[in-house]
Order: C-alpha cells, then sequence, then structure tokens
C-alpha cells in the first residue's frame, strides 16, 4: 500500500477521495487549514497537518516521505480566492514541492473543457494550471472530469439557487450536452490512477455513461425534490449583463457571467466510454441515481 499525501481533502470531492484512499488501505496524511474538518479522516487512521496548499514551505514539509500527491484544489469562482492564486499557481506550487520531496508521482485533478479561452475565465485557469505543473518537470498524472455530481454541493447548489421566485431559471438554452460522473466513481478513478504508471505523463478525460443535457440534469433535480415550478429560459446575452450587476453587489450571487458561458458549451469526455477504457469498470447511470438521492436537501 501507498503513502499518499492528499491536497483538497475538506473540499467536494475530496471528502469523498480521502475516505476511498483509507478504504483501499493507503496511508493517507492530509493537509488542512482547520483541523477540525479533517476529524473524520483522522479517527479511520489518516495523519492530519496543519497548513495552506497554496504555501511553498507547507506543502513541501507535508510531502516528506510520501510517495504519492493527488490535489484538488481549485475555485470556481474569482473570490475569495482568485483564479490565478488557486487554480494556477496551486499546481505550480504542488509540482516544486513534489520535486522537492522527491516523490514518486502526483495527481492533478483538472476539469474537461479546460483550455485557452478569454471567453471562459475558469476553464482557462485551469489549462494554465496544467501548464504550470508540467513547467516544473515533476511526473504526473491529470484527470479531468466532467460535471461531477453527488448528493450535496455542487451543481445541487447552482440548482437551489435557481429557483427565483415563481420560476425554475435556466441560463441559456438549457441544451447544451455534458456527461455528468457521480461524485463517488470520480474518486475512485482519482485513487486508482495512483496505480497506473501507464497514465503517467498523460492527460485523461473522464466522464459518465450517458450524454445528456444541462436541461436534463435540472429535470432529474427538479423531479427528485417534487418542484413544480415552470422553467423559464434566459437567453445568454441578456442574462450576462445581470449576471455581472450581481456578481459587482454580492459575495455570492445566484450565477456569474463565466457560469453563463461555461453553461452554453458542451461538456463531454473522450468517449462515452472513458472510464471503462482506462479503469476496466463502468460507473453509475447519475440518470436513475439522481432521482432518489436528491429527493431531500441534506442537512
Amino acid at each position: 500500500m501507498a503513502r499518499v499525501l492528499l491536497l483538497g481533502s475538506t473540499g467536494f470531492v475530496g471528502r469523498a477521495v480521502a475516505h476511498k484512499i483509507l478504504d483501499t488501505g493507503h496511508q493517507l496524511r492530509v493537509l488542512v487549514r482547520d483541523p477540525l474538518k479533517a476529524a473524520a479522516f483522522k479517527v479511520r487512521g489518516a495523519q492530519v497537518v496543519v497548513g495552506d496548499a497554496l504555501n511553498p514551505q507547507s506543502v513541501t514539509q507535508a510531502a516528506q516521505g510520501v510517495e504519492h500527491i493527488i490535489s484538488l484544489v481549485a475555485v470556481r469562482r474569482n473570490r475569495p480566492q482568485s483564479y490565478l492564486a488557486v487554480n494556477v499557481d496551486g499546481p505550480r506550487i504542488l509540482g516544486q514541492a513534489a520535486m522537492a520531496a522527491g516523490v514518486r508521482s502526483v495527481v492533478l485533478v483538472s476539469a474537461v473543457g479546460a483550455k485557452l479561452d478569454p471567453h471562459l475565465k475558469y476553464f482557462t485557469s485551469r489549462w494554465m494550471g496544467e501548464q504550470e505543473l508540467a513547467k516544473t518537470g515533476v511526473t504526473g498524472t491529470i484527470l479531468r472530469f466532467t460535471l461531477v455530481i453527488g448528493e450535496d454541493g455542487g451543481i445541487v447548489k447552482d440548482f437551489e439557487r435557481a429557483l427565483v421566485g415563481p420560476f425554475a431559471i435556466i441560463a441559456g438554452s438549457g441544451q447544451a450536452k455534458m456527461q455528468p460522473i457521480l461524485r463517488e466513481d470520480a474518486a475512485r478513478c482519482v485513487v486508482e490512477a495512483i496505480g497506473k504508471p501507464e497514465l503517467l505523463g498523460k492527460i485523461v478525460e473522464l466522464g459518465g455513461p450517458e450524454v445528456v443535457t444541462w436541461e436534463t440534469v435540472f429535470d432529474w433535480f427538479l423531479q427528485a425534490r417534487r418542484v413544480k415550478k415552470p422553467k423559464l429560459k434566459l437567453p445568454a446575452p441578456l442574462l450576462i449583463p445581470a449576471a455581472m450587476a450581481m456578481e459587482a453587489v454580492s459575495t455570492n450571487p445566484p450565477i456569474t457571467p463565466d457560469e453563463v458561458n461555461m453553461s452554453q458549451a458542451d461538456n463531454l469526455a473522450a468517449g462515452i466510454d472513458s472510464v471503462s477504457s482506462q479503469f476496466g469498470w463502468r460507473p453509475t447511470a447519475p440518470g436513475a441515481w439522481a432521482t432518489t438521492h436528491w429527493a431531500k436537501p441534506v442537512r
């Protein structure tokens, strides 16, 4: 079994990855700013180190004696921490720390859609982060995921914010294609990647076994929560000015201009069988899962 340092362990996907590492029998070390958030890992035998994943000294010290580092550190919105500080500088800090500590490999979790595009700031920041990691010369694997869904957080929060007054709001046409993957399946891919040397040096795109539209995923949510509100589609060109205004006055707006733009773009992995071709097993179909697991808010 391997010794693994996990960065981003208390986040939406990170929690599932941490428990999957422990389930698999690996030795887990987590670097966290708030040790109370890592209590569930500590009681299962994980080593908890207090520090900041964006502090080079903290990451280098935490990396001593481990064989692999997995990082899920990222932000989807440009505040309170910026894309540059987290999504771009974070991978560089990761790579430099891994090189200094002599770890065998790193796994960086990124996003399908990562590319240089001035209209898509989040995806541009993820692409830049991948480039920064590569520049350090570290041996690693980049796993790009499509939309990751879980019982709580992530897109569930977006859908909850989209229930405005008498309407269920959809940005744009809602017809962008996507390939959602369950959080547990994404976590399994991340953990299994550290045992696959054939993936080193590669960028691997991964998604679920169904291609659906954004509106279909929203319909899963509405059906599960028994929401009867009529859907109101707001054209993206009209919604962006409103999103800009809300972003200017709110710390947590319902939607940002960048999110409007992302919602209009297809988000598909490299094939419907991307997980089975790389890992040899088929992920869960999210459609049937969502109608039961989104049935009520998680408290």
